[in-house]
C-alpha cells in the first residue's frame, strides 16, 4: 500500500510541475511531443531585442515592397503579422508561401479558380467563411487558419503541412508522402521563409 501511495504522489508532484510555467522552451516554441520534430519555421521566431512583431513587420514589409506597392506591402505585412501571431504560425512561412502562390496579388486567379493572396480554392474559402477572399484581410485570415489546421493535423510539421496545401492534406495522408513537384514546392517556400 505505502509503494502504491509514493506512486500517486510522486505522479502527483510531476504533474503540478510540468503544468507551471508557459509550457514553451528557450526557443519559443511549445515541447515537441514524443516523436515530433518541429520544424524551424512553424512557430513564431523569437526576437531577443526589441519588439518581435514590429522587426518581423518590418522584414515582411521590406520584402513584400519588391512586388507590391508601399502603401498595398505595408497593408498585407501588417495583416500577414497579425493573423499569424494570433493563431501562432510564423509569419515569415505565411510570407513564402503568399509569394510562391500570388507574388502578393490580391486579386490573383489561378488556373484551377485558386482566388487571392494564398490561393485559396473556392471551396476552401467557403469552408473557412471568407465572404470576399479577394479582400487583403480576409484572405490572409483564411490563409493562416488553413496553414494552421494543417500544422495541427501533421504535427506541427510544416513540410508535411505546406505539402498538403499544395495537394491537398488527405492525399498526403492516403499516399504517406508527396511527390517530387509537391517536394521542389515546400522546399522553395521554406528556402524563401529563411531569407526573409
Amino acid at each position: 500500500m505505502e509503494a502504491t501511495t509514493a506512486v500517486v504522489v510522486f505522479i502527483f508532484v510531476i504533474s503540478i510541475l510540468t503544468s507551471l510555467g508557459d509550457h514553451k522552451s528557450p526557443s519559443g516554441q511549445p515541447p515537441s511531443p514524443p516523436g515530433v520534430v518541429y520544424n524551424d519555421v512553424s512557430a513564431p521566431p523569437i526576437d531577443p531585442v526589441g519588439d518581435p512583431e514590429e522587426g518581423e513587420r518590418a522584414a515582411i514589409q521590406k520584402f513584400i515592397v519588391k512586388y507590391r506597392s508601399p502603401d498595398e506591402a505595408a497593408t498585407i505585412a501588417e495583416s500577414i503579422v497579425r493573423n499569424s501571431n494570433e493563431k501562432n504560425v510564423n509569419p515569415k512561412l505565411i510570407t513564402a508561401l503568399m509569394y510562391r502562390e500570388s507574388r502578393f496579388n490580391p486579386k490573383a486567379v489561378s488556373s484551377s479558380g485558386a482566388i487571392g493572396l494564398g490561393q485559396l480554392l473556392p471551396s476552401t474559402a467557403k469552408g473557412l467563411k471568407l465572404d470576399d477572399p479577394f479582400d487583403i484581410e480576409q484572405n490572409t485570415h483564411g490563409t493562416v487558419l488553413y496553414i494552421k489546421s494543417l500544422l495541427q493535423r501533421f504535427g506541427g510539421n510544416a513540410t508535411n503541412a505546406l505539402a498538403g496545401y499544395f495537394e491537398g492534406p488527405n492525399a498526403i495522408t492516403r499516399n504517406g508522402g508527396f511527390s517530387a513537384k509537391t517536394k521542389a514546392y515546400v522546399e522553395d517556400i521554406l528556402n524563401v521563409a529563411k531569407k526573409i
